[in-house]
């Protein structure tokens, strides 16, 4: 009987552990590597939560203010230049609130994400 229970425990375990790695490994959550010349930002949640609607809101609010930075090409710019933020920050809100969503599911599916922070990226 004893043995049969510390197989039970090894087997949920090892359910565990191949949950996260598999969660890890196919979310856009956790930190990527960005090119030099591809400015980002990492946006917190740790304090934030996501299962609740003003902690959804939070967290969307802080992505478009990340991606307004990063995809801000500072001073007066010619049109291409004001086209090609305007693509960089509905491109960076896009992919942040992808990764939200990613966060949020994991949460759901009881496998949260040891990451604490999106990475928001200019491209």
């Amino acid at each position: 009987m004893r043995n049969d229970k510390k197989n039970d425990e090894k087997g949920e375990v090892m359910k565990m552990i191949l949950a996260a790695a598999l969660a890890i490994g196919s979310s856009g959550a956790i930190a990527q590597p960005v090119s030099p010349a591809e400015p980002s930002e990492q946006v917190r949640y740790s304090d934030l939560n996501l299962l609740s609607a003003p902690g959804k809101a939070a967290l969307q609010r802080r992505i478009r203010a990340a991606a307004g930075r990063v995809c801000d090409f500072g001073g007066t710019m010619k049109v291409e230049e004001f086209s090609a933020s305007g693509r960089c920050y509905r491109t960076a809100v896009k992919d942040g609130l992808r990764q939200m969503d990613q966060v949020i599911a994991s949460n759901l599916s009881g496998s949260a994400l040891a990451a604490s922070a999106l990475v928001v990226s200019g491209q």
